[in-house]
């Protein structure tokens, strides 16, 4: 998938480490993570998780989402792509 139908977001996520908020968010847009991405192998640094996915009519969508410890949570940013911007941006707002 091209960078044509991408939409990046970025939120402040209440977790207190990154594992716990990148198996929530795993769990949340119910993707495969891929490239073992979904572990964390070091909590000091920035993570950096690919999911790949199948929406309705056989839509491909990608997720990759980089997550960094703050003083109050975790910072996500967000880059979702499909073959649409329509779908894209509707997957990017799940996390609103």
């Amino acid at each position: 998938l091209g960078n044509g139908c991408e939409v990046l977001e970025k939120f402040a996520l209440q977790f207190k480490s990154l594992n716990d908020a990148v198996s929530t968010v795993v769990e949340f847009f119910g993707m495969n993570a891929c490239d073992g991405t979904g572990a964390v192998k070091d909590q000091s640094k920035p993570h950096m998780l690919h999911l790949s996915g199948v929406f309705v009519r056989n839509k491909q969508v990608m997720v990759r989402a980089q997550m960094q410890t703050a003083k109050e949570g975790v910072v996500l940013k967000v880059a979702v792509r499909s073959e649409s911007d329509e779908l894209s941006r509707m997957i990017a707002d799940y996390i609103k």
